[in-house]
């Protein structure tokens, strides 16, 4: 499957003061001098940007002259880069101990959306692929119960021409947990929500390949027959057999806003089923970070931002906070450098301290690459913090 990459490397950039008797131990680092080193005369003893590897054959005369100008550190950059590869590397070995999502499940389900979907197209569709399709969103919803680690999920089975069965995926998963952080005490709600993102698009099945497909905005008349998806959705489900009233409002509902003027109904507020109102988030969330064949994918950070701001009277504030404290401000998949100089992969968040996550360390504090990921809980870790993101620099596929 395709990767989805927002830069070619990831620049590791770590700032240190290190005393003169052990740079020694970084003239194979790459590392270079931040600043010009100014002795008491006012001259440029090194210049910024001089490669410590550059001073090996002459450092113990260096160190007599910087000694002797009073100079007992040297402040440098180690600089690093890593290709896509290694992220991908990176974030596989993460991916391999923290996602609660079985890859063949995830495949799975989405090979059998756009099966049903074809099946409806041509007139062939039963009973028993609704079901199953239902039968595979409270599975999916089992496997990633409570596990905060289901952020990380999203986009990892991401095919481009296979959009519809990834979308649905991915928004029974987030609406699933996001129903879970809501209302821990009614289980039964998330599974639902798997089975309802599933099913929220089956209308679509009807709606031309030439309007879904459209490289472009949608003229008004193809908006009018693109608006009908929601309730040929319900018509469809309730046909094969799909009659829980939650479900229904699902398909029915995504498309509605809190404040109004969405369709097909055009209600708000409360009026909205809150199962609707979690489905629509997760929808636009997924849709937002989605490559289409008419716009580029937004990062997380940035699609959260837009929900939050431009587009904030859509949605349930008491739906969006719970996805901004899922998500926190460094999005998982992000890279991160932290206080100390280590970096590493965002993985997930506990509690509501936005600013500190879960990360697993892929650099030690002294730039050093880790012969294995090591995770670190920075909600535990007081005097370490985030310095800088390179966010979403990568998703990789199953």
């Amino acid at each position: 499957m395709e990767n989805v990459v927002r830069s070619e490397v990831f620049e590791n950039r770590i700032r240190r003061q290190i005393r003169l008797e052990e740079i020694p131990n970084y003239m194979q680092s790459g590392a270079r001098l931040s600043d010009d080193i100014i002795g008491t005369a006012g001259s440029v003893l090194l210049p910024r940007n001089t490669r410590i590897a550059a001073l090996a054959s002459s450092w113990p005369k260096a160190k007599e002259v910087l000694s002797q100008d009073g100079i007992t550190s040297l402040p440098i950059i180690i600089e690093e880069t890593f290709a896509l590869q290694e992220l991908e590397s990176a974030l596989k070995a993460v991916e391999k101990n923290l996602i609660p999502l079985d890859a063949s499940l995830a495949k799975e389900t989405t090979q059998q959306v756009d099966d049903t979907y074809d099946r409806i197209l041509k007139g062939k569709c039963s009973k028993n692929d609704i079901v199953g399709l239902t039968d595979q969103g409270r599975t999916l919803a089992r496997q990633i119960a409570g596990a905060p680690q289901v952020m990380f999920c999203l986009g990892q089975v991401r095919n481009w021409d296979e959009y519809t069965g990834v979308h649905s995926l991915n928004v029974a998963l987030l609406s699933s947990f996001l129903a879970e952080k809501m209302c821990p005490d009614q289980p039964e709600l998330a599974e639902l929500m798997a089975v309802g993102g599933i099913l929220h698009d089956l209308g679509k099945a009807r709606v031309p390949q030439e309007i879904l497909n459209k490289p472009g905005r949608l003229d008004p008349d193809e908006f009018k027959i693109m608006q009908k998806h929601s309730e040929y959705g319900v018509e469809l489900a309730y046909s094969y057999g799909v009659t829980d009233r939650r479900i229904l409002e699902i398909i029915k509902g995504h498309h509605e806003r809190f404040a109004g003027g969405g369709y097909p109904g055009g209600i708000e507020g409360a009026s909205i089923s809150l199962e609707a109102r979690i489905a629509s988030v997760a929808d636009v969330f997924d849709a937002l970070t989605a490559k289409r064949v008419y716009k580029e994918p937004m990062t997380g950070r940035a699609a959260l931002s837009l929900m939050m701001t431009e587009m904030s009277s859509a949605f349930d504030p008491q739906v969006m906070r719970v996805l901004l404290l899922s998500m926190g401000l460094y999005p998982p998949g992000s890279m991160v450098e932290l206080s100390d100089g280590s970096a590493g992969v965002v993985v997930g968040i506990k509690g509501q301290d936005l600013l500190r996550p879960d990360v697993m360390l892929h650099y030690d504090s002294q730039g050093h690459r880790l012969k294995e990921l090591q995770p670190l809980a920075l909600s535990q870790s007081e005097d370490i913090y985030i310095v800088k993101a390179a966010e979403d620099v990568g998703k990789i596929a199953f």
